[in-house]
């Protein structure tokens, strides 16, 4: 009887002693614990951009994507585009109190100026804090095309008229004495400045729309191997 117990009980303590060395199962589900780092400083947690300023992901092609190509002119800016990380609620106006939203969301692939905003290194890649009000547009759906090209503000998207390659008279007019573009048809217009109170004014520019603007103004794009100039609809001195 005592063997009997003595076996039962070494028994259990195998069970037991097996039991212990099967290694607990980690959940997959754990949090993954990020690091956030502003120009190689830790942060306790993500940016959260103030006022109108929005955070901007730039693209590592800034130069070149797969739908366009973006150019620059002695004249112009040249444009860049990027991703919202985050954007703020908006511009508190100072004489109302009243909030102009942001036109950004976290997620739209926009088009910027080249000299707009303070680029920073955020987690290790490049970023850029840009006013909203600042930015040219927003690529609907992430892709880049002209007919998915949605300008912000007042800006217009204007497909240039093509230059003349000789005078009235038959004489060809050399490539190196042409002068740049100042005028176009708007193929894509922005909603529109906003009033002290947050209303949307009306847009004096439409789509269809044929426009004489300043040499200067506004930045080159080309996409889908079309020219289009990003400009103002107050910068236009004329529209037909």
């Amino acid at each position: 009887m005592g063997r009997a117990l003595t076996f039962v009980a070494l028994a259990g303590v195998h069970q037991l002693a097996g039991y212990q060395l099967v290694p607990a199962r980690v959940s997959r589900h754990q949090p993954v614990v990020m690091e956030y780092r502003l120009n190689n400083y830790v942060l306790p947690g993500p940016l959260q951009p103030l006022n109108n300023q929005a955070l901007v992901k730039l693209s590592k092609a800034s130069d070149k994507t797969d739908g366009g190509l973006f150019v620059a002119s002695t004249v112009t800016e040249k444009p860049r585009e990027g991703t919202v990380v985050a954007a703020g609620p908006g511009m508190t106006h100072p004489d109302t109190g009243k909030l102009l939203a942001s036109p950004l969301e976290e997620g739209d692939y926009v088009l910027m100026a080249e000299y707009s905003g303070e680029k920073i290194d955020y987690c290790g890649e490049s970023h850029m804090f840009v006013d909203a009000s600042s930015v040219l547009g927003v690529y609907e759906g992430g892709k880049v095309a002209s007919d998915s090209f949605k300008p912000t503000s007042d800006f217009v998207l204007v497909e240039l008229a093509e230059e003349a390659s000789e005078t009235s008279s038959g004489i060809v007019i050399a490539a190196q004495d042409t002068e740049p573009a100042s005028q176009g048809q708007v193929v894509a217009a922005g909603a529109g400045l906003m009033s002290p109170e947050g209303e949307v004014l009306p847009m004096p520019l439409s789509t269809g729309d044929n426009v004489f603007y300043p040499k200067v103004a506004g930045a080159d794009l080309l996409l889908e191997g079309k020219k289009f100039k990003i400009v103002r609809a107050s910068e236009c001195m004329a529209k037909w």
